[in-house]
Formats: C-alpha cells, sequence, structure tokens
C-alpha cells in the first residue's frame, strides 16, 4: 500500500510540474473589452458601457498598525481605475472602529475628486497615488499632452497636503478631544454647583470620550476606551465611499 501511495504521489507531482514547463501569461485586452461592451449595437444603440458592476471591499482593523495613509492610497487607486465610475464602487470596513479611519477615508474621499480626474485623462500608472509620485523614471515620458506638466504639480502640490491632513488627523483628534473633555467637566461641575448649593462640592470626574468634529460622540472605538465604546463592543462601522 505505501508504494501505491509514494507512486501516487510521485504522478501528482510530475502533472503538477508540466504546467510550470510551459507558462502561459494572460492580460486582459481593453481595445476588445471596449469593442465588444462600449460599441453601439442593435441591443445597445447609445454605446453606454455594458460592463458589469464592481464592488470593492477593503478592510481594516487598526489605524495603529495598517497606516491610514496606506489605506487611503489603496483607496485612491481603486477609484482612479479605468472602468467607467458609475459601475464602480469602494466599500471600507474598520473593525476596530477607529475615528482616525473615518477621518482619513472622509479626506481620501474629497482628495479622490482630484486624483481619479488625472490619472483618467492622463493615463497615469499606477494609480496609487504614493507609488506614482515615488517613480525613479521620467515621469513626463511619452507624454504629449501640453497641460500634463501643469495637471501634475498641480495634483503632486494638493496631495503633499493631503498628507499632511493625513499625518496631523491623530493630534487632530486628541486635541479636539480635550478640548471637548475639558468644556464638558467645566459644565458638569456648574451644574454640581447650583445643586449642591452653599455645600462643598467633590471634584468631578466624566469619561474621556473622543469627539467628532461636528462636536457629537463618536460611536465607535475612544481613545479612552469606556464600558460601551472599547474595540469589540462597538456596531459594525462602514463607511462607503462612491465616487
Amino acid at each position: 500500500m505505501s508504494v501505491v501511495c509514494e507512486l501516487w504521489f510521485a504522478f501528482s507531482w510530475l502533472l503538477d510540474q508540466l504546467p510550470k514547463l510551459c507558462p502561459v501569461n494572460r492580460a486582459a485586452d481593453l481595445a476588445i473589452l471596449r469593442e465588444k461592451f462600449e460599441t453601439p449595437t442593435a441591443n445597445n444603440p447609445s454605446g453606454k458601457s455594458d460592463l458589469p458592476g464592481i464592488d470593492v471591499f477593503v478592510s481594516t482593523a487598526d489605524p495603529e498598525k495598517e497606516p491610514p495613509l496606506v489605506t487611503a492610497n489603496t483607496i485612491l487607486s481603486i477609484l482612479a481605475a479605468d472602468y467607467p465610475v458609475e459601475k464602480l464602487a469602494c466599500y471600507v470596513s474598520d473593525d476596530g472602529g477607529a475615528l482616525l479611519t473615518f477621518e482619513a477615508m472622509a479626506e481620501a474621499a474629497s482628495f479622490a475628486n482630484i486624483w481619479a480626474p488625472f490619472c483618467r485623462k492622463h493615463g497615469v500608472e499606477p494609480r496609487n497615488p504614493e507609488s506614482y509620485f515615488n517613480l525613479k523614471r521620467d515621469p513626463y515620458k511619452n507624454k504629449v499632452r501640453s497641460d500634463f506638466v501643469k495637471d501634475r504639480r498641480r495634483v503632486k502640490r494638493e496631495y503633499d497636503e493631503f498628507k499632511v491632513r493625513i499625518n496631523g488627523l491623530p493630534d487632530s483628534i486628541r486635541r479636539r478631544s480635550d478640548a471637548y473633555h475639558a468644556r464638558e467637566e467645566i459644565k458638569a461641575m456648574k451644574r454640581q454647583r447650583e445643586v449642591a448649593g452653599d455645600d462643598p462640592v467633590e471634584p468631578v470626574k466624566i469619561p474621556k470620550a473622543t469627539w467628532m468634529a461636528d462636536g457629537t460622540h463618536w460611536p465607535g472605538t475612544w481613545m479612552n476606551p469606556s464600558s460601551e465604546h472599547t474595540r469589540g463592543d462597538h456596531a459594525g462601522i462602514i463607511q462607503v465611499l462612491c465616487f
């Protein structure tokens, strides 16, 4: 029996090696795809794209281990793909429920209004902005449009400002939350004095919440976790970015 098993494994290994001797590389022919799905026909007289809709899901869990800038660049490369705009949607799921991820994705959605049209207009590759702007080769090679240089400089400037905003979010959220917390402590102390009258009052301690820009509590995980805002205890939060 053992000899039969060894022979079978040897035979299956040989079958597995045969395709590797003549590897086949496949690439999508965009011209044929456009001819098939975007050419006016009797069933599609307007020539509107018949390509199927695509939903792309991006999942993240911890903005400290997975930097928001990396996640944002991933989202931007998806939104800038050479695919019909109305057929493409990107969904971001943050299992950690962090406000930092939420605000970083809001910044990414705003910058996508600049980045995606630039990519489609000039056909730039790669479409991850961090990778594109760090290319070693000449970015102006084979670019024939006279406005490419101007557009690239403008987008590069916008991207540098975008990175500064993303990298500054942790400190911005912390300072905002500290300011709101101090305000809430003052209000609570004032109410306690009104109730106590002339009696001495104890120092007021309230949970240190994480605050959103609109002055409301963040429903997800707080920077200083409380009983209802710890990792895993919050409701699932999915931020949808549609471009």
